[in-house]
């Protein structure tokens, strides 16, 4: 296993062709890589399993979207459901030379429609799910958008879009490498959703170190299954690395507990990637009898933190010698910032805490709130200078450059092996508190029954709690009172809340903000148990 304070040293790679025209690429060099998803594709009309096959795919929606209409000037919307059939349609427009704009359908009506209209009259491209769910709001389109194309089957169609189903030669004219290639989102937990774009080089940016751990771990026989927020920049960089690096993959559409148990014991995948908190619902499976875990070598993780305990369990189904958890810190706007490698003999000493050691070409350094550096161990602002970085927001400033030093937003502090230790978000710190992350895991371990725990700043400065039991079991008020105390954050309200109904974002993240809103006035009352019961 390479050693991650290493990585700096290496090369970071350039792309070996437009993006709009990699799959093409990818298709001349390893036609024959895998390339797998566990739910149909519903807007191709033929199998994707191989880099062939979804190079082709990716030619036939070019051919239905320039018969459409679309060109090179366009910005398109694309509003479908969350599947790898996104990153086909992504790479068509960018076969033509227009900029797809990747929207979650995980997103709040509102928040989609905000995102429209900040695209100042684009052009939406629908599927199916995205014609449902957008139906409602198709009055708003029509003042939002030019056009709503719609890759819907035949026959399922409304009257208020247009058919993409009529083919047409394209002509390819993919971007230049440092122009706009793609538009993405950033995760809204803490606000609106800031859409941020990405050019060819900045996206292989983000990649070089994936691309040097694909091209030394990986071989042949492997395969890497990932459940992930298709229209995320990191899964747009992720399909773009395993094409790159000739590295089978299997997407997960589907993250149903039974459905992921089939997949691995059909497909003994050997990497396994998705959200913290998909994994912490994928903890049973590491008890489970049939093993599905046992060829997994490696656990991956990236957008939030993950509990320790989540960690330990995921590592312990699996029955391989060499497996490890390998964790990664950034945010859209930035890219991966630092690699965490953390071997299966030493989890027991796993802190999510530590982030690891920064990239290839990346720098990092910490701050006070005037921007003054701070020596080594100093607890400040988290930023960073990165190839991986995007080129600018939609309608907002001009972008920052590149030699320009970037705020994550988050605060932390280097550790003397260079590491990097990630505490809070600066707008959720409370002072008194070093890191109310590290006190939710803290209080997940004394209390097991739970499924997930959310710590939340409210207005007043003050802590509540958002408290998920697993599935039959209920919340215990008096014992979480006393795990609270114990940990150091006293009698802080609590309300129990079933796991499914937490508002979270297309990447699983919770929505702390919104918590916020919808809680705050309703579980301030500290040791009065009849607000406490009235907000159950």
């Amino acid at each position: 296993m390479p050693e991650l304070a290493d990585f700096q040293e290496i090369e970071v790679p350039g792309p070996s062709a437009p993006l709009g025209v990699l799959p093409e690429v990818a298709a001349e060099r390893h036609g024959d890589m895998r390339f797998l998803s566990d739910v149909p594709w519903t807007t191709y009309g033929g199998p994707v399993t191989t880099v062939a096959d979804f190079a082709t795919a990716v030619r036939d929606y070019a051919d239905r979207l320039w018969a459409a209409g679309v060109r090179r000037s366009d910005v398109v919307a694309v509003v479908q459901r969350n599947h790898i059939e996104v990153e086909a349609v992504m790479c068509a427009l960018g076969r033509i030379g227009a900029l797809p704009v990747l929207l979650s359908s995980a997103m709040e009506t509102g928040e989609l429609l905000d995102c429209l209209a900040r695209l100042d009259r684009p052009k939406l491209l629908v599927d199916a799910y995205g014609q449902a769910r957008l139906g409602q709001s198709r009055h708003a389109l029509a003042l939002l958008t030019t056009t709503v194309l719609s890759f819907a089957e035949p026959g399922t169609g409304a009257d208020w879009t247009v058919p993409a189903h009529d083919r047409a030669p394209h002509v390819a004219n993919p971007r230049a490498e440092d122009e706009w290639f793609v538009v993405t989102h950033s995760s809204g937990t803490t606000g609106s959703p800031k859409l941020a774009a990405h050019s060819t080089r900045s996206l292989f940016g983000m990649v070089a170190p994936m691309i040097m751990l694909l091209r030394t771990q990986y071989n042949g026989g492997d395969l890497n299954a990932k459940h992930l927020s298709f229209v995320h920049a990191r899964t747009c960089a992720g399909t773009l690395a395993s094409l790159e690096a000739n590295v089978p993959m299997l997407a997960i559409a589907d993250p149903r507990l039974d459905n992921v148990k089939r997949l691995l014991l059909e497909h003994r995948p050997t990497s396994l990637e998705t959200h913290p908190n998909v994994f912490i619902q994928w903890e049973s499976l590491a008890a489970d009898p049939d093993r599905p875990l046992g060829p997994v070598q490696r656990f991956i993780s990236t957008f939030d933190a993950i509990h320790p305990r989540t960690v330990r369990r995921l590592v312990a189904g699996s029955d391989e010698p060499g497996v490890h958890y390998l964790q990664a810190y950034g945010q859209t706007e930035s890219g991966p910032i630092c690699l965490q490698m953390v071997a299966g003999a030493a989890i027991a000493d796993y802190s999510p805490r530590n982030v690891g050691f920064p990239g290839p070409g990346i720098g990092l350094r910490i701050v006070d709130e005037h921007g003054t550096a701070l020596p080594d161990g100093t607890v400040g602002h988290i930023e960073t200078l990165s190839p991986g970085r995007m080129r600018g927001y939609v309608g907002g400033a001009a972008p920052v450059a590149d030699d320009a030093w970037w705020p994550m937003g988050d605060l932390g502090r280097l550790l003397p092996d260079g590491s990097l230790e990630l505490l809070d978000r600066i707008v959720e710190h409370v002072d008194g508190t070093e890191s109310l992350l590290e006190k939710e895991d803290e209080l997940l371990e004394r209390l097991p029954e739970l499924v997930e725990l959310v710590l939340v700043k409210a207005e007043d400065e003050g802590v509540f709690a958002v408290a998920c039991p697993r599935a039959g079991h209920r919340g215990d008020e008096e014992r979480f009172h006393a795990a609270a105390e114990e940990a150091g954050l006293g009698r802080i309200p609590v309300r129990f809340w079933e796991w499914e109904a937490l508002p979270v974002t297309g990447s699983y993240k919770v929505r702390r903000g919104v918590l916020r809103e919808r809680l705050a006035a309703r579980v301030t009352a500290i040791g009065d148990p009849a607000v406490l019961e009235g907000s159950k």
